[in-house]
C-alpha cells in the first residue's frame, strides 16, 4: 500500500485537509495525542467499490525548524513521515509563498529522496481572488499544482483522481498468485512470535524469507496443503496511553495497525492467563470495522486447568458476538497443542469471505421467513425488506432493497444476518448490510 503524507508548515490547512480527504465516513487508524506533534494516519479508499485502490494518509505537524524542544520534536516526526512516504504533498496557502515556506523547501532538499514524487496543493483557494493571488506559488517550482478548499471541497475530486491513478500504477504487494496474508496481532507478551516459530517448525509448513519486510512486522511466505500464503508477526499493541509518544514503540505500533488493516484474516492472539481486556476488544472491532476476517487464538492453554479452560472457552465466545461464529483455538506454542489447527482455521475464515449466496437463494430462503417475521410499526409506516442481493466479499455485503429504512430498528437488522448466517455461515467475518431505499 502506497503512503502519502502531507507535510508544510503550521495553519496551512493539512489537517482540514487530512480530514476532507478521508471524508466522515473513512476510519482513522492512528490519532496520537498531540496534533502539533505527531504524525496522524488514516485510510483512503479511491471509491466506493470494495475493490477500490487504498492509500495510507499521514498528517504531520507544522514545520517551525530543527530547534530544540517542540521544534525539533515536529521536525523529527515529519522527517519519519518524508523517509516512509511514497508521495509528499506539500500544503502550502493560496495567499502566496512566504518565507517560511522557502526555510521548508531547503529543509526538504536534505531529507526527500530522489525517486519521491513532490506535488504542491495550494489550500484555501476558495475563490478566484485567492486563485489569482496563488499564481505566486509557482516559483517555488514545484509540480504538478492543485489547487483546492478543504474546507469548500474546490478541487479535491482532482486532487483525488490524481491519487487513485497513483495508486493503481502502483505494483500490487501481494499479487494474487502469491496467496492470502494471516497477521498474528495481540498485546505484548501474548506468545505471536512464539506461535509463528512453533507454526513455522510444522513439518507441512515450507517456509522462505521474504525480502523487504518493514523494520518490526515480518512476513514468512509458508505453504498449507499445496496453497501458499504468509503469515505477518507484529509488534505487540499496548494502549496508545502507555507508549511514549516519541519512541520506535510508537512507530511500531503503527506499523501493526497497518498489518491489521491489509491482512486477509487477522489472527487475534490472546494470553489465556490474563482476562480479555478492553485493548484486545478494540483490535476485534477495529478488524470487524475494517471488514478483515478473524480467528481467535488462545494462547498458553497449558498453563490452564480444564475446569479454567471451559470457562475461559465459554467466555470469549460470548465476548466475540455478535461476530459468533469466530473460530477460537485453544493453543499453546510450548507444547505444540492445537498449532496445526491454525491454519485450517485460517483458511477456512479466508474461504468464507469469498463466498457468495446466490440471489435467487437469498430470497426464496430469506423473504418467507421475513413476511412471518414482519418489522414492527412504527407510529403510521411499516418497515420491511423487499429484496436482498449479496454485492460483495470479504466482507460478506449485502445489500437490502427496503421502504422506510430509517425506521428499520438494529434489533432487525440482526435477525436479517442471524437468516443470512442459517443459509451460509460466513465464520469470522461480519456481515455488512447496506440499504437502498425502494419506492411504494
Amino acid at each position: 500500500m502506497r503512503k502519502v503524507a502531507l507535510i508544510g508548515r503550521p495553519n496551512v490547512g493539512k489537517s482540514s485537509l487530512f480530514n476532507r480527504l478521508l471524508g466522515q465516513r473513512k476510519a482513522i487508524v492512528e490519532a496520537v495525542p498531540g496534533v502539533t506533534r505527531d504524525r496522524h494516519y488514516g485510510l483512503l479508499r479511491l471509491g466506493e467499490a470494495d475493490t477500490a485502490p487504498l492509500l495510507l494518509l499521514i498528517d504531520t505537524g507544522g514545520f517551525l525548524g530543527e530547534k530544540e524542544g517542540l521544534e525539533a520534536q515536529v521536525a523529527q516526526q515529519i522527517r519519519f513521515a518524508v523517509e516512509e512516504a511514497d508521495l509528499l504533498l506539500w500544503v502550502v496557502e493560496a495567499s502566496g509563498a512566504h518565507p517560511e515556506d522557502q526555510t521548508f523547501a531547503e529543509w526538504l532538499r536534505r531529507y526527500r529522496r530522489p525517486e519521491t514524487p513532490l506535488w504542491l496543493v495550494v489550500n484555501k483557494t476558495d475563490n478566484e481572488q485567492r486563485l489569482q493571488e496563488a499564481a505566486d506559488l509557482y516559483r517555488l517550482g514545484v509540480e504538478p499544482v492543485f489547487f483546492v478548499s478543504a474546507t469548500s471541497g474546490r478541487g479535491i475530486a482532482a486532487l483525488k483522481e490524481a491519487l487513485r491513478q497513483l495508486a493503481e500504477e502502483a505494483s500490487p504487494e501481494k499479487p494474487p498468485s502469491e496467496g492470502p496474508r494471516f497477521a498474528l496481532i495481540g498485546r505484548p507478551n501474548a506468545g505471536k512470535s512464539s506461535l509463528l516459530n512453533a507454526l513455522l517448525r510444522a513439518p507441512r509448513a515450507v517456509v522462505s524469507d521474504v525480502p523487504g519486510t518493514t523494520r518490526d512486522t515480518l512476513s514468512e511466505a509458508a505453504e498449507w496443503q499445496g496453497r501458499p500464503f504468509f503469515w505477518v508477526d507484529t509488534a505487540g499493541l499496548r494502549r496508545k496511553t502507555h507508549i511514549p509518544p516519541h519512541s520506535i514503540e510508537r512507530y511500531a505500533a503503527l506499523r501493526s495497525l497497518e498489518a491489521l488493516f491489509t491482512a486477509d484474516v487477522v489472527l487475534l492472539t490472546i494470553d489465556a492467563t490474563e482476562p480479555l481486556t478492553q485493548q484486545e476488544m478494540t483490535l476485534l472491532r477495529q478488524a470487524e470495522r475494517h471488514g478483515r476476517g478473524i480467528v481467535l487464538l488462545l494462547n498458553k492453554m497449558d498453563l490452564l486447568s480444564k475446569k479454567e479452560e471451559a470457562a475461559l472457552l465459554d467466555w470469549a465466545t460470548r465476548k466475540v458476538q455478535p461476530l459468533e461464529p469466530v473460530p477460537i483455538l485453544a493453543v499453546s506454542a510450548l507444547t505444540g497443542r492445537g498449532v496445526r489447527d491454525i491454519p485450517a482455521a485460517a483458511f477456512q475464515v479466508y474461504e468464507a469471505g469469498q463466498y457468495r449466496i446466490p440471489t435467487r437463494t437469498l430470497n426464496d430462503t430469506l423473504l418467507p421467513i421475513l413476511r412471518q417475521h414482519p418489522h414492527p410499526m412504527v407510529g403510521t409506516v411499516h418497515p420491511s425488506v423487499r429484496f436482498i442481493q449479496q454485492v460483495g466479499t470479504a466482507p460478506p455485503t449485502f445489500l437490502l432493497h427496503v421502504r422506510h429504512g430509517d425506521k428499520l430498528r438494529k434489533s432487525y437488522l440482526d435477525f436479517v444476518r442471524r437468516q443470512i448466517r442459517a443459509i451460509y455461515p460466513f465464520p469470522g467475518w461480519w456481515l455488512n448490510l447496506r440499504l437502498k431505499e425502494e419506492n411504494a
